[in-house]
């Protein structure tokens, strides 16, 4: 067999075997795609589960997240989270800015932003965008519960006997003005 044969047969045999991993890797990316395209299965938006966040509310605090621009309107944010190909479900409603998004919908829309940084055309991936999206959710909601001041716990350890709190003033001033008018 002559020098050109061999390699003939050797380049076929590259040929054969680069096609088969790519081939091969291929279907790997599918099998991993179905499951979890970008590995952002642990993402958390339960802050905004329960809440009725607008597809506006959404897309102006991502334009914020994303520090793509400030105090744009709804529809200058939908247009530029589009052109990234950013979209809850299966767009977003330029006739109805105010529609409620679920939190399946804004999950897909933190995917879309981890595609986008993936592909170099955002600089904050999908993981940072979820939690501005938290702190977005709980600012709306509100502070918790406030902290018991635990001044009725420290007065019970104190000598192991609760004492009674005095009544506020206005309470006590009512009380002397009934006193007054009998």
């Amino acid at each position: 067999m002559s020098v050109a044969g061999r390699l003939r047969i050797r380049y076929i045999i590259f040929i054969v075997v680069i096609a088969s991993f790519a081939a091969f890797s291929g279907v790997q990316g599918k099998v991993n795609e179905e499951n979890d395209p970008l590995g952002l299965v642990d993402v958390d938006v339960k802050a905004c589960e329960g809440m009725q966040v607008t597809q506006c509310e959404l897309a102006k605090n991502l334009i914020l997240t994303l520090k793509m621009g400030e105090d744009l309107t709804c529809e200058a944010c939908f247009i530029s989270l589009r052109a990234l190909g950013i979209a809850p479900g299966e767009d977003w409603s330029y006739d109805d800015p105010h529609k409620v998004v679920t939190p399946e919908e804004i999950k897909e829309v933190i995917s879309g932003i981890h595609r986008a940084y993936n592909d170099g055309t955002v600089r904050l991936d999908g993981f940072v965008a979820a939690a501005g999206i938290n702190r977005f959710c709980q600012d709306i909601k509100g502070p918790s519960a406030p902290p018991s001041t635990g001044t009725e716990e420290m007065k019970q350890e104190e000598g192991g006997q609760q004492q009674e709190m005095p009544a506020p003033p206005d309470a006590q001033g009512a009380d002397t003005q009934k006193g007054e008018g009998k």
